[in-house]
């Protein structure tokens, strides 16, 4: 199947100005456009909505013979509401100016799901030489937890989350470091527990305050819990030494770097939200906090609970786990992270990027932990240019004048559809698919 790169890039732009703000009827809108796309393309798609006006997207392509597991190029098509009135540019209009494509979507992550799906077309007819099936699964709802994208996805389709190689977001960003340029490869995620933490005393009016308060009671829990944040270590630290065997230093000159390199070596605690009352003047008889905790992958809850019973003892505060997703690590024993990473910076190189891949812990929670626990493994990565480095594009993800240069969108489709390619065993491609290029 040809598709060519001008063909694909008027694609990723209709796929901007598709207003798919998530739980708006935009959701329904791009689902519509990506099936007419795929099936126009020969590919075969179905729907898959927890409700008809919410559908998430799946097309398959199934080898003649396949001896690998099987390849999922997972995106979400929903994006977050920009205030139209703080932007450059109309975020929806996908406009082209300063060598730019600007739109809410172009990083965050309708530009994967266009080289996904580029890349996709490109593996049609050649189920023969394939050595795996190849699914895209565009979802919604990733925006607000994706109970009605992924999870849902997953919940009344399981099978296909047994045992994949997942191509997901959060890497593919290149960062300078020490003098040299890597190319940034997400390989897992922390693990987060969510706990409510309660406090009760005495209520009355705010000018006749007492002793017994909850508010002061659930002050020195908090107090306690948080003082106490280092002892909380545990979980796997492979990817942060895969960090510093690869610049061969743990002392960073980027300080963006430094940050994601942190971030790699620490388990954290941070307050999700809170309720102590409603009115000013009266003192509430119960308080309460929600805390989150990020664990480096492997780490389990169990170590939440014994930190909060060890560090709480003594108080008047109660707790509760109301929770806690299971973080996950493809690293050099459980993966074949070394294979993938040569197969990427080859492709990087063939396509002008002079780099090497970096692995990393990704900074938030992303579809991809839907594969945790599946016997999956799951890498994030929409290659770009360092025009859009990593310290460049994260005050633009979710931020105003989002935007992604027109020469990163090119790349990316070339080094994605490389990528794929040889993982699925048909690189390099033969001439008439060459041509299409």
């Amino acid at each position: 199947m040809k598709m060519r790169e001008d063909e694909a890039f008027r694609l990723f732009a209709d796929l901007i100005r598709i207003p798919s703000v998530t739980a708006t009827e935009g959701e329904e809108e791009i689902c519509a456009y990506l099936e007419q796309a795929l099936q126009a393309c020969g590919a075969k798609t179905r729907r898959i909505a927890k409700t008809p006006e919410r559908p998430n997207l799946l097309a398959e392509i199934r080898a003649s013979h396949p001896s690998q597991p099987p390849l999922v190029l997972i995106s979400h098509v929903d994006v977050v509401p920009a205030e139209a009135d703080k932007w450059s540019h109309p975020p929806f209009s996908a406009e082209e100016a300063d060598g730019r494509i600007w739109g809410r979507g172009t990083l965050d992550t309708k530009h994967l799901t266009a080289m996904e799906l580029f890349a996709f077309v490109h593996l049609l007819g050649h189920e023969a030489e394939m050595n795996r099936d190849v699914r895209f699964l565009a979802t919604i709802d990733e925006e607000q937890g994706s109970e009605y994208g992924m999870g849902y996805v997953r919940q009344t389709n399981p099978e296909l989350f047994e045992g994949a190689v997942v191509i997901n977001e959060g890497g593919g960003f290149p960062l300078r470091i020490n003098g040299r340029d890597y190319m940034m490869l997400t390989v897992g995620e922390k693990a987060v527990c969510r706990v409510r933490l309660r406090a009760e005393g005495t209520a009355g009016h705010a000018s006749a305050p007492t002793e017994d308060q909850a508010m002061l009671k659930l002050a020195e829990g908090l107090k306690r819990v948080f003082e106490n944040g280092e002892e909380l270590c545990c979980g796997s630290l492979a990817t942060r030494e895969s960090m510093v065997g690869t610049v061969g230093s743990d002392e960073w000159d980027s300080a963006v770097g430094r940050d994601i390199l942190g971030y790699a070596g620490v388990c954290s605690i941070g307050m999700r939200n809170y309720s102590i009352g409603v009115r000013s003047n009266v003192i509430p008889g119960a308080v309460e906090a929600v805390l989150e905790f990020k664990l480096l992958p492997y780490a389990d809850e169990g170590e939440v609970k014994r930190y909060l019973d060890r560090h709480l003892r003594g108080t008047q505060v109660t707790w509760k786990m109301i929770g806690c997703e299971a973080g996950f690590e493809s690293n050099k024993e459980n993966s074949r992270l070394d294979e993938v990473t040569e197969i990427l910076s080859e492709a990087c190189r063939h396509n002008g990027f002079e780099g090497e891949v970096l692995p990393m812990l990704a900074l938030g929670r992303t579809d991809g932990r839907f594969f945790a626990g599946t016997g999956s493994v799951v890498y994030g990565f929409s290659p770009v240019t360092m025009g859009d480095s990593f310290d460049r594009i994260l005050p633009k993800v979710h931020g105003t004048d989002e935007s992604i240069l027109s020469s990163s969108f090119r790349f990316g489709l070339r080094v994605l559809d490389e990528t794929i390619g040889k993982i699925c065993g048909v690189w390099p491609r033969d001439s008439a698919r060459e041509a299409a290029l």
